[in-house]
C-alpha cells in the first residue's frame, strides 16, 4: 500500500483541532453566562417572594448547567484527541525525514552481553528501536524491545507474525485511532506492576461480617441522624455511635492502607488500557480480526469495560485520601470496608483475566511498530524463506536506518557452511554492510518487511562481535573481552546450537602476526564446527584460506578509488580481496605528517 501523506494529516487534524477549540471558547463563555444570569434570576425572584418560581428557576438553571458542563467535557477529551492525532502525525513526519527524536529510544533495554543488540545498534539513540517504535504504552515498549532481542527462529510463527503484521499494515486509520487513543491518556511507570501483584494477593474482606455491616452501617446512621434531629437521641450519644465505624475501620486500616497502596493513582492507567481494548475490539469487523485476536478467548469490548469499572472502583476508593473525606464517609458508609469489598469482588472475577488483556494490548501496541515501518516504506519486502542450503540470499539489501538517498544497497548469498571473508579500506563500507545484514535478518525474524528488492532466510540465531569493549569495573582488557566474546560463540557452538555468526575485525588488541594467527586458527575452527557467517577484516592474507577452503570461504571486498591522493568510495561490494589502503592517505588529509 502507499505511504501516508502525513503533510495532509496535519493540514486536516489542525483544521479540526481550530474548529473543536472556538467550541471550547464558546462554552466556558456559555457556563459562565448561565451562572451569572441564574444568580440574577434567582436575585430577582427571592426579592419578589416567588418561592415556587424560584425553585423552578434553580432548577432549569442547574439542568442547563449541567448539560453545557457535560458537553464542554467531551470537547476537552476531543481536542485532548486531535492534539494526539497532530503530534502523532507531525512526528512521523519528522521520521521520514530523518529525526525520529521524538520515540523513545530503549536505552534502558542495552545489554552489552546480549549476542547482537548491543553491536548492532538495536537501543540507543539514533537505533533500530528508536526507528521502529511507535508503542503508546509502556508494556508495548517493553513488548517491542523483547521482540527485537529475541527474534523468533519457529517457521510457522515467524509465518503468523508476517501475516498479523500485514494486516495492521492496511489499517493505517485504525492504527492511528489506537496510537492517538493512547497518546492522549497517560499512565505510571509501575501501574501494570502494581496492578498484577494486587491481583494476586489474597482477598481478605470477603467474610459475612464485612459484608452485613457495610450494609447497615448507612441505615443506622441516616436513622440515627433522624433521632437527634428530633431529638430522641442526645448529641453525646449521636457523636458516641460515629466513633463504631470509625474504630472499626481504624482496627483494618493498616491493612486497607497495603492494598490500597498498590492500586491508588493507577485508574488513569486503567482507563487508557480500557479505550484502547475498545479500540482493538473492532478490529472483529476487519478480516484481520480473526489472526489478530487468535489465541485470545475474550471480548476486548467486555475487558475493556471491566477495566473502566476497576477504575471506578479505585477513584472512589481513592476518596480516602482526605482526611475529612474518610472520617464522613467512612461515618456514614463504612466507606473503606464496602469499597474494599468490591474491589476483592473485581479481583475474584477478572483475576485470571487481567493479564490476559494486557498481553494483547502490549502484542498489539508492539506489532503496530512494524506495521507503520511497512507503511512508510512501501518498497520493502517481506522476507521469503529459505530453500536447500540457503542462509541468507538479498538482492539490494539496503540499511533500513539509512535514507533511500544516499542508501547504496548490496547483493548478499551465503549458503550453510559458508562464510563469507569481506575485506577492504577504512571507511568503505565493511561495517555497514555487517550491520545491514544483521538489522534485515533480525526484522525478517520478526515478521517484518525488509529493506531489500528480494530477501530468502533461514530462521537462525544470531551472535555477533563487532563492538567489544574493554571493562574497568570488571578488571578486564580489550582483548579479554573480546576473547570472552569469542569463547561464548564456540561454547553455543559446542553445544548444538545452530548460529549466523558476523564478526568484525576478529582479534584487534592484539599485534598483527598473533591477529593473523589467531584469525585464521579460530576461522578453521568455526569451519569445523560447521557454521555459517561473514567476518570483515584488514588482514587480507586472510583470503589465502579461501584456496585452502573454496567450499566454506569466499573473498568479497569494497575498494576505495584512489586518484591524486584523493579518496572515492562506492560502497559496492564485489568479489576477490581489496587491493587498495587508505590509512596515510587519510592522515595526509587530516594534517598528520607521514
Amino acid at each position: 500500500m502507499a505511504a501516508i501523506n502525513y503533510t495532509d494529516k496535519i493540514a486536516f487534524y489542525s483544521a479540526l483541532l481550530e474548529k473543536e477549540t472556538r467550541k471550547s471558547k464558546i462554552l466556558s463563555y456559555l457556563r459562565l453566562s448561565i451562572f451569572i444570569l441564574s444568580a440574577l434570576a434567582i436575585y430577582f425572584v427571592a426579592v419578589h417572594g416567588e418561592v415556587l418560581f424560584l425553585f423552578l428557576v434553580l432548577l432549569l438553571s442547574v439542568f442547563i448547567f449541567l448539560i453545557v458542563v457535560r458537553q464542554h467535557g467531551q470537547i476537552i477529551k476531543n481536542i485532548k484527541l486531535l492534539e494526539a492525532y497532530l503530534k502523532l502525525n507531525d512526528d512521523e513526519l519528522k521520521a521520514i525525514q530523518g529525526d525520529c527524536s521524538n520515540f523513545h529510544d530503549g536505552e534502558g533495554f542495552q545489554e552489552e552481553e546480549h549476542p547482537f543488540a548491543f553491536d548492532i545498534d538495536l537501543f540507543g539513540k539514533g537505533s533500530l528501536f528508536q526507528f521502529l517504535n511507535r508503542t503508546v504504552t509502556r508494556i508495548g515498549r517493553e513488548r517491542l524491545a523483547y521482540k527485537l532481542q529475541n527474534p523468533k527462529t519457529d517457521k510457522e510463527e515467524i509465518i503468523e507474525l508476517q501475516t498479523r503484521i500485514k494486516g495492521l499494515t492496511d489499517l493505517p486509520e485504525w492504527r492511528q485511532k489506537f496510537q492517538a487513543t493512547g497518546m492522549a491518556h497517560q499512565e505510571g511507570d509501575q501501574d501494570t506492576e502494581r496492578i498484577l501483584e494486587w491481583v494476586a494477593l489474597k482477598p481478605l474482606f470477603q467474610g459475612t461480617i464485612f459484608i452485613v455491616l457495610s450494609a447497615l452501617t448507612p441505615i443506622f446512621t441516616i436513622l440515627l441522624t433522624f433521632f437527634v434531629i428530633e431529638n430522641i437521641i442526645t448529641e453525646q450519644i449521636f457523636i458516641l455511635y460515629l466513633m463504631l465505624p470509625w474504630m472499626y475501620t481504624g482496627f483494618y486500616i493498616k491493612r486497607t492502607n497495603t492494598r490500597h497502596s498498590l492500586v491508588s493513582k493507577t485508574d488513569n492507567m486503567l482507563v487508557k488500557y480500557s479505550m484502547l481494548l475498545k479500540t482493538i475490539d473492532e478490529l472483529k469487523t476487519e478480516s484481520i480480526g480473526k489472526v489478530v485476536l487468535k489465541n485470545y478467548e475474550m471480548s476486548p469490548e467486555k475487558a475493556g469495560k471491566e477495566l473502566k469499572a476497576l477504575s471506578s472502583i479505585l477513584n472512589a476508593l481513592d476518596n480516602r485520601i482526605n482526611p475529612v473525606a474518610w472520617a464522613l464517609l467512612n461515618a456514614v458508609f463504612l466507606w473503606d470496608i464496602l469499597q474494599m469489598i468490591r474491589l476483592e469482588r473485581w479481583q475474584k472475577k477478572n483475576k485470571e483475566q487481567i493479564k490476559i488483556w494486557f498481553d494483547l494490548i502490549s502484542e498489539t501496541d508492539a506489532l503496530i511498530s512494524f506495521a507503520n515501518f511497512g507503511c512508510n516504506h512501501p518498497l520493502a519486502t517481506i522476507p521469503a524463506f529459505a530453500s536447500g542450503d540457503e542462509v541468507i540470499k538479498a538482492k539490494e539489501l539496503g540499511h533500513p536506518l539509512i535514507d533511500n538517498s544516499v542508501r547504496v544497497n548490496n547483493d548478499v548469498d551465503i549458503k550453510k557452511g559458508e562464510f563469507v571473508l569481506v575485506t577492504g579500506a577504512n571507511m568503505a563500507g565493511k561495517s555497514t554492510y555487517l550491520r545491514t545484514i544483521a538489522a534485515n535478518l533480525v526484522l525478517a525474524m520478526c515478521g517484518s518487511v525488509v529493506m531489500a528488492r528480494e530477501f530468502r532466510f533461514k530462521p537462525i540465531q544470531l551472535y555477533t562481535s563487532i563492538r567489544t569493549q574493554d571493562s574497568l569495573q570488571k578488571n578486564e582488557s580489550y582483548f579479554y573481552a573480546e576473547l570472552k566474546r569469542l569463547k561464548a560463540i564456540i561454547d553455543e557452538l559446542k553445544k548444538g546450537t545452530e548460529l549466523f555468526i558476523i564478526l568484525d575485525e576478529i582479534l584487534k588488541g592484539t599485534n598483527s602476526k598473533d591477529k593473523h594467527s589467531g584469525s585464521e586458527a579460530l576461522l578453521k575452527q568455526l569451519i569445523h564446527l560447521k557454521t555459517s557467517g561473514i567476518v570483515a577484516t584488514h588482514d587480507v592474507m586472510l583470503g589465502e584460506l579461501e584456496k585452502t577452503f573454496p567450499d566454506h570461504i569466499h573473498n568479497l571486498c569494497f575498494e576505495v578509488d584512489i586518484s591524486k591522493n584523493r579518496l572515492y568510495f562506492d560502497y559496492k561490494i564485489k568479489k576477490g580481496v581489496s587491493q587498495n589502503m587508505n590509512a596515510t592517505i587519510l592522515m595526509r588529509q587530516m594534517g598528520i605528517t607521514i
